[in-house]
C-alpha cells in the first residue's frame, strides 16, 4: 500500500525569501528552516513584498490549505486564506543581548567621522531650516 499526501488547514509563520511575480507565489522560510512555497493575490501583494523588503527582521503569517507528503512534512501552501505581516523578531525577543544599542552605533559612526566633515556642516539649522530644505531665506535683517 502507498502512502498518499494530504491536505490540512495550516498556519505558519516565516520569512519571505523569494518572490515569483509572474506565478503570484513567493517562498517562505518557517522558523525550523523548512522552505514552503505559497501562492499570494493582488490583495495580499503588498504584504509579502514590505516583509521581503526586510526578511531577517520582518515575518510574515500565513492561514490556508497546506500540502503534505505522507511523513507529514508541509510541502506547500494550496490555497492561502490569510497572509498578514506578523510581528518582528525583535519584537517576540529574539535580539542578541550583545548587539550594540543604536546609540552606541551612533557614537561609533562620530567617532569614526573626520573632523574636517563636522565642519561643512551648518551650526544654524534649526533657525534657517526653510534656507537648508528649500533654498528661501526666511530670516529677517
Amino acid at each position: 500500500m502507498s502512502a498518499k499526501s494530504y491536505r490540512e488547514q495550516v498556519e505558519i509563520t516565516g520569512s519571505v525569501f523569494q518572490i515569483d511575480t509572474e506565478r503570484r507565489k513567493f517562498k517562505l522560510r518557517t522558523d525550523d528552516g523548512l522552505p514552503v512555497t505559497v501562492p499570494y493575490s493582488d490583495e495580499n501583494r503588498h504584504r509579502v513584498f514590505s516583509v521581503m523588503r526586510d526578511p531577517d527582521d520582518r515575518l510574515i503569517k500565513v492561514s490556508g490549505l497546506g500540502e503534505f507528503s505522507a511523513d507529514g512534512t508541509l510541502k506547500r501552501v494550496v490555497k492561502a486564506d490569510r497572509i498578514t505581516i506578523a510581528i518582528a523578531r525583535w519584537e517576540r525577543g529574539e535580539v542578541d543581548p550583545n548587539a550594540p544599542t543604536i546609540t552606541e552605533m551612533f557614537d561609533a559612526i562620530i567617532a569614526e567621522t573626520p573632523p574636517e566633515a563636522w565642519k561643512g556642516l551648518p551650526t544654524d539649522l534649526s533657525h534657517r531650516h526653510d534656507f537648508y530644505l528649500y533654498g528661501v531665506d526666511t530670516t529677517e535683517e
